[in-house]
């Protein structure tokens, strides 16, 4: 058995992942290596194992090692045809045949995320986490803190990052590479800025300067497809050592007067780079005003930014204020995944509940946010199915095929009454 599969056959036979801290701190700098090129979220190899298998009569000539085969095709030297061949061919040669696959793949199928790998190799998986909102709960001080507000876009999130070259890389706000946007991307990197984070979403507008959700999202799914009218509706502007170290920096009101700045100088010629409006609220009869203004013009809701240095995780200084709606829904199937868990002071990963299925005016509904760990271990035996629960959500929305969907349901409340169903 080879180094690689003898690793990944002792990773998959624990659970535990203090187990597998320990085996991958006593592992050589060759699976180390492995292990950054699979997780890394800043690496894309832009051709996937189910592309090359299909393809597998397409082979290279001439042939690299495995860390060079990923560099040619991760920058892009080597595209298209021309890639396919090139993993084909490192596939036939070496004796793991299919650890390419596994990489191109982003899975070694060894059940770890970042945490647990950096936890044993401190640093080796660059993080990826931005800056995320709680839930408006009432509470804020208005007289001792400054908060800016800003209407709520029904776009999608997207962080574009430029580093010293100027050279610009799109991304989802789960580390994902965005490649439809290369007006986007074009647009950033003919300002002439480098080391710096945007934070912001990506809309279509419509022809009644709305923005378009679905439109977005059905454009960002295609395959080989450049969006032709995106606009990057920008709201932060951070510098990337402190997006990076995911705190510090100046504070935003700082930040956006630089933005504010940047969007205005003589750099942009394009009307793809957007600021998005933000307003200082002065008391609480200001943020009720924003409230009715959000309600009376339709508006998705709107967010609450406290004047602090940036913050890369879900912090109660960033916050969504929104209307949502309650409903109640019997249970009708539900899904098991593995999730890591503390139990005794030891890290595990075990099964657990990961989502719930209802129904919804006819259509089958997904509801994953919202529970407990408690519950999540009390119901993975599927003691919920039958059972009523509460669920909130924000809005009623319909696909491309006419299904209808809930935006953001969350379970609120488990009653202990059964249905048959």
């Amino acid at each position: 058995m080879t180094e690689i599969n003898k690793f990944i056959e002792e990773m998959r036979a624990t659970s535990s992942s203090t187990d597998k801290i320990a085996i991958i701190k006593r592992s050589s700098t060759f699976i180390h290596n492995v292990l950054e090129a699979t997780y890394n979220p800043y690496k894309q190899y832009y051709v996937t194992s189910k592309t090359c298998k299909k393809n597998h009569d397409k082979v290279a000539t001439t042939h690299h090692t495995l860390f060079e085969t990923l560099h040619l095709l991760s920058s892009r030297k080597v595209t298209g045809h021309d890639a396919i061949k090139l993993v084909n061919k490192f596939s036939q040669i070496d004796i793991n045949y299919d650890l390419i696959y596994k990489i191109i793949d982003k899975d070694l199928g060894i059940r770890v995320g970042d945490s647990i790998i950096n936890k044993a190799i401190p640093g080796l998986i660059p993080t990826f986490k931005v800056a995320l909102a709680k839930e408006y709960d009432g509470k804020c001080d208005w007289q001792n803190d400054n908060w800016w507000a800003s209407r709520k876009l029904d776009g999608v999130r997207c962080l574009a990052v430029v580093n010293y070259e100027g050279e610009c890389t799109l991304y989802s706000r789960m580390g994902k590479e965005l490649t439809t946007l290369n007006k986007v991307k074009e647009a950033i990197e003919a300002t002439g800025i480098i080391n710096t984070v945007f934070d912001g979403e990506i809309c279509l507008i419509d022809e009644n300067g709305d923005e378009d959700f679905q439109g977005i999202m059905k454009q960002l799914r295609r395959k080989d497809h450049q969006i032709e009218n995106p606009a990057y509706m920008i709201f932060d502007m951070i510098h990337k050592p402190n997006f990076d170290n995911q705190k510090g920096g100046p504070i935003l009101s700082e930040r956006l007067a630089a933005l504010r700045g940047f969007l205005t100088g003589r750099f942009i010629t394009t009307n793809i780079l957007r600021y998005t409006d933000q307003f200082q609220i002065t008391d609480g009869r200001h943020f009720d005003k924003w409230g009715q203004i959000a309600t009376d013009n339709n508006w998705e809701g709107f967010m609450l930014r406290k004047d602090v240095s940036y913050e890369g995780k879900r912090t109660k200084n960033l916050l969504k204020v929104k209307k949502f709606y309650d409903a109640e829904y019997v249970v009708v199937d539900y899904d098991n995944d593995d999730h890591e868990v503390v139990r005794d002071g030891r890290s595990e990963t075990i099964k657990m509940l990961a989502q719930v299925w209802i129904e919804h005016k006819g259509h089958r509904v997904k509801v994953g946010s919202g529970w407990s760990q408690e519950q999540r271990l009390q119901y993975m035996d599927g003691s919920i199915v039958g059972k009523i629960i509460t669920v909130q959500y924000f809005e009623e929305t319909k696909n491309d095929k006419g299904g209808i969907s809930l935006r953001f349901p969350t379970v609120k409340i488990v009653h202990g009454e059964t249905r048959e169903v």
